[in-house]
């Protein structure tokens, strides 16, 4: 009988001895963690001094940013107001089938309608060719310098572009139904009859 209370008093001491030292652990991991919130609010608080002196800077290149960008639009809505273009059709021509040509080409019919109180001579526009999707499919730079646009007028234009077999987005485009086709266009300069450009 004497063993038995032997053992249980040891067995009551270990597990006071087991329990005080959880308790130990318990409050070592509070401290621990209370130094380590302190440490992350600190840190915490360095970076968003440093995100809102950051933004300062930003702010000021972003309103100049903002003022050029302005300007650009304003220009290009301009020039985008004086001059129209359209796109009324596409048609491939394919070398195989027709004699009239020696590679890919696809010919452009297009009309330009003059919203000026000027003749316009000449134009420089980039134009974006879009699919079903919105997927910007190709650019082309539009040089036009033949018939005068009349003033308040229009007037009609064909025109044509070689595409290489070989290359993929020429083979893309070349593809792709005029019923598919979503034309945009920027225009970058005006000329007019008179000298004068915009």
């Amino acid at each position: 009988m004497g063993k038995n209370k032997i053992k249980l008093l040891f067995l009551g001491l270990c597990y006071v001895l087991i329990l005080s030292a959880c308790n130990q652990k318990e409050e070592n991991v509070e401290n621990s963690g209370e130094n380590e919130q302190e440490k992350v609010e600190t840190l915490i608080q360095e970076e968003k001094e440093k995100v809102d002196t950051s933004n300062q800077d930003d702010v000021v290149e972003s309103d100049e940013e903002i003022s050029n960008n302005n300007e650009d639009i304003a220009e290009d809505s301009h020039l985008n107001t004086s001059l129209t273009l359209i796109l009324e059709d596409v048609i491939p021509r394919d070398p195989s089938i027709d004699n009239n040509v020696y590679g890919y080409e696809l010919n452009f019919i297009l009309k330009y309608i003059n919203h000026t109180d000027k003749d316009i001579k000449g134009f420089l526009a980039e134009t974006y060719f879009y699919d079903i999707f919105d997927e910007l499919v190709y650019t082309l730079d539009f040089k036009y310098e033949w018939n005068v646009i009349p003033a308040n007028g229009s007037t009609n234009f064909n025109t044509a572009v070689d595409l290489n077999q070989f290359k993929d987005a020429d083979m893309r485009f070349y593809n792709l139904p005029f019923e598919n086709m979503t034309f945009k266009y920027k225009i970058k300069s005006i000329i007019f009859t008179d000298g004068t450009s915009i």
